[in-house]
């Protein structure tokens, strides 16, 4: 009998694990971040997107405040590129990697009276784009829906 146990109910061999058991379960664990890491992107691009949404949102209502309390013309634009947008008076923002602003025209107007020129901007990651939409007449901001 040796220090680590009967080697005769052993089949006379050391217990422990080979190399090949070892690389097995290198592979296997491969593979498993190989299926899982994609998903796991798309869901961060996914986040990167609702966040983007929120924070254009934001800025537009921001801006068309600014517009009312100042009674002047305010406009929110969005970069040639699609990767930027600022407002006015100079503060500009950038978007997350794999992220992208949309709209027909560069940029909403919001007038003293809470009015603006309307439109829609399109926040897209991937295949999915969200919209967010100015009305014309009331310059509300809603996203998803007009």
């Amino acid at each position: 009998m040796s220090a680590t146990g009967d080697l005769e109910s052993r089949g006379g061999a050391q217990a422990g694990t080979t190399l090949i058991e070892a690389l097995a379960v290198v592979a296997i664990t491969s593979l498993v971040a190989l299926i899982g890491f994609p998903r796991l992107q798309q869901e961060l691009l996914t986040l990167a997107q609702r966040q983007t949404v929120c924070v254009v949102a934001a800025r537009l209502r921001q801006v068309r405040a600014e517009a009312m309390v100042g009674d002047r013309p305010m406009v929110f634009a969005i970069g040639r590129d699609g990767l930027d947008f600022r407002a006015s008076d100079g503060a500009s923002a950038r978007t997350p990697p794999g992220v992208e602003l949309n709209a027909a025209r560069p940029g909403v107007t919001f007038y003293g009276d809470g009015s603006s020129s309307g439109g829609s901007i399109w926040v897209r990651a991937g295949r999915r784009s969200v919209p967010v939409f100015v009305a014309p007449v009331t310059g509300a901001v809603s996203v998803g829906r007009p």
